[in-house]
């Protein structure tokens, strides 16, 4: 991992700082409690368990959640999930100036991070249901703005809705 292409202030930092400056030191530097805090909602989520599903806390809205149930197009649950669980990448940067200096790399790095925190915090507090965790980071896409990730639990594939076929 090239960390200066992920966070090209650092190369800058290293200019001032000398080579051995870190991510640690920089965060220590530009970094703030109130981002910290924020950023861990993000980073170790909090769920809610509704209707056999598992949605993400800040997601989840139970007359939302009975729309999609009864939306034509939905023909199973883990599409349920999938569709409240999504989370755009750029959705995290901010204010439309900040999305214009984002790189595919770093929508890479964050979408297979991402991942992995998800896996790991639905396996610890779900170590007896089997999750499928999507990033569609591979794929082809118009716009920066379409790449995300979600997670669905793998029984709610075969759980239909009322507009199964």
């Amino acid at each position: 991992m090239n960390d200066e292409k992920l966070i090209p202030d650092l190369q800058d930092w290293r200019k001032y700082n000398g080579k051995d400056f870190s991510i640690e030191d920089w965060i220590r530097a530009e970094g703030n409690v109130r981002f910290m805090i924020g950023y861990s909602f993000l980073l170790w989520p909090d769920f809610t368990e509704y209707d056999g599903c598992i949605i993400l806390k800040a997601h989840f809205n139970e007359s939302n959640f009975e729309n999609w149930k009864n939306t034509e197009s939905i023909k199973n649950y883990a599409q349920i999930e999938s569709v409240l669980n999504h989370i755009h990448i750029l959705d995290l940067v901010g204010t439309d100036e900040k999305k214009d200096e984002v790189t595919y790399e770093q929508i890479l790095f964050l979408g297979n991070r991402f991942c992995d925190i998800y896996s790991t915090k639905l396996q610890t507090e779900f170590p007896e249901k089997k999750f499928i965790i999507n990033f569609n980071g591979n794929e082809r896409v118009n716009s920066f703005e379409e790449y995300q990730i979600t997670f669905y639990q793998e029984k709610n594939l075969n759980r239909k809705t009322k507009f199964a076929d």
